[in-house]
Order: structure tokens, then sequence, then C-alpha cells
């Protein structure tokens, strides 16, 4: 809690010092959460971010976002998610360096739009990181027509660099209609060889493979999403493939309440996260009392391949700023 404050105070006082040029923003996540199957009931903060952005001028500006995550037995963990330098060169064109937010799934977890509820796809099972060191390059080259390009370390924002090689991807985005939305993605990252051939202790690596198709829609009332993604030797580990379709829709009834759902089909092999194989579903309802807070009620259940089914109840609470 000490550091929680100390972290709030550092952003405030940040706040003072250029409140002409720049802004503070948080997020904070938290929940109630009951386990039908344990009979096991818990409150819990999930996640907390803290971020400053300074504009230098129209064209150069700095953002810095710290990413405090869930409690475990002991103490939270403060990760340094952001620290980016963005140069927007033209109205077309916009390159970000540092330690960046990534644009893999960012279509996607917009417009699922309950992030402090469930992760997108394929930030839940770990197919890529929201944020890593690197650079980034957004580039408009019509309308309905934006490309974006990656070049990072790979490892994500918790962990450093721990090899030479690095993670490149390429995204293309169109909206032919303003209710529309399509996006493809595709992503490729090696792995040096280890070990030596001349002591026959040579171990060759795949190369980590992700590809993502997505489509969205979103009127006055209705937003639809749906999309595939697929990874093959994921961990460059040979045989640890993913392929995960995600479909999802919100319903507005009014300003202030909607319903949602979203259902998740999960195949992985061999790459760590098998025992999430099977069907996930959530359903809800979300009410939006004031500007900046979000409340949920949900229902999430999980049906492994064998068979076997798990069912929590959930209330969610968003409150940003």
């Amino acid at each position: 809690m000490k550091k929680f404050f100390t972290i709030a105070l550092l952003f405030a006082g940040l706040t003072l010092a250029h409140a002409q040029d720049g802004k503070v923003h948080g997020k904070i996540f938290s929940n109630f959460n009951y386990s039908v199957n344990d009979e096991a009931a818990e409150f819990g903060i999930t996640r907390a971010y803290f971020g400053y952005k300074y504009q230098y001028s129209d064209a150069w500006s700095a953002k810095l976002t710290l990413d405090v995550g869930g409690a475990d037995a002991y103490a939270r963990t403060a990760y340094l998610k952001v620290a980016a330098l963005q140069w927007k060169a033209s109205d077309k064109l916009t390159v970000n360096f540092g330690q960046v937010g990534l644009k893999q799934f960012k279509v996607q977890e917009k417009n699922w739009g309950y992030r402090y509820i469930q992760k997108s796809a394929q930030d839940a099972y770990k197919m890529g990181a929201s944020a890593d060191m690197g650079l980034t390059a957004d580039y408009k080259l019509h309308d309905m027509v934006s490309v974006d390009l990656t070049m990072v370390n790979g490892e994500g924002y918790k962990k450093n660099q721990s090899d030479a090689n690095m993670k490149k991807g390429f995204g293309l985005t169109l909206t032919p209609a303003d209710e529309l939305t399509l996006r493809i993605y595709a992503d490729m990252m090696s792995k040096s060889d280890e070990g030596s051939e001349e002591d026959s202790t040579l171990v060759s690596f795949p190369s980590q493979n992700t590809m993502a198709l997505f489509v969205g829609y979103k009127a006055e009332a209705l937003r639809l999403g749906a999309e595939y993604n697929t990874q093959t030797a994921h961990g460059n580990i040979e045989g640890g493939d993913y392929n995960i379709v995600s479909a999802y829709g919100t319903y507005y009834v009014n300003d202030h309440v909607g319903v949602f759902a979203r259902y998740d089909m999960v195949s992985c092999d061999e790459g760590g996260y098998d025992s999430k194989n099977g069907d996930y579903v959530i359903a809800g309802l979300e009410y939006r009392p004031v500007k900046g807070v979000s409340v949920s009620a949900n229902l999430q259940g999980f049906t492994s391949e064998e068979g076997n089914a798990e069912n929590s109840i959930f209330m969610n609470l968003q409150y940003k700023f």
C-alpha cells in the first residue's frame, strides 16, 4: 500500500509541474468472484495502471505507464509497461520508439470492450504481449486502409531481452465503412541455435509464427466481433501450435446499460496452455453510472475437452481518470 501511494504522489507531482503540457491518467480493475465448483469467494484488485503523457510539440510527445499487477501471498508487482517517445511525422505516419504499446491485438481488444473483465483472446493465452521494447510505425495509406509495422525484442515488457533475436510483425487494417473493420496481422520470431555441431550438442529451434484475422461491426446500439488466431511453435517449441476462435457482441439498451456475451474455442498443443483446451463462455450486464466508471455482473464458464465444467459468478469494477 505504501508503494501505491508513492506512485500516486509521483504522478500528482508530475501533473502539477507540467499541467499545461502533460496529463496524468489512471485505470483500476477490481472484482468479486464466487466459484460455483469450489464454493469459494474472493475480492481483489487485479490491475492498476498509472500513466503520464507529455506533449513537447504537435509532432513530438512522450508517454510513461506503470502496470501494477494483482497481489500474491506477499506483495504486488509493478512493471514499467510503456516508456515511449512518439514522432508524428505527418498526418499519415506515426513512429514510436522505446518500450512501446503494441497493436497486435489492440483493435480486437477495443472491439471486445471489456478488458477489465477478461483479456482479449491473444492476450489471454499469451500469444503476444501488449507492450515491448523496440520500434513501431503506423502509416495511413488511404482513409480506408492503414498498415502497421513492428520490430521489438519479443519477450514482452515484463522480461529483459535474453537473446539477439527480434520479433517482426505486420498488420493491415481496412475500414470499408464507418461501421465495419477488417484486420489481418502476422509476425515471426526466430530463436538462435544452441550448442555446437562439433560435439553433437547443436539444438535448432523452429520460428514462432503468428497469424490473426479479425472482423468487427459497430453501430449505434450494437457491437460485434469475431477473430481467428493461430500460432505455430509457441515459445519456439516444436509442436507448440495454438488455434483460437473468439466471437463476442454487445447490445446497448441505453447510454448506461449494455448486455454482452463472448465465446472462445481454444486448442493449444505442447505450448504450456493445453490444460486450457475447451470452450470458454462469458455473458453479463454492464452499467456505467458516470463517465469513467463501469460495473459488470457476469457469469463465466469453462468446459474442458474432457467435459469437466468450471463456473464462476463475477462482479467486476473499472474506474479510470
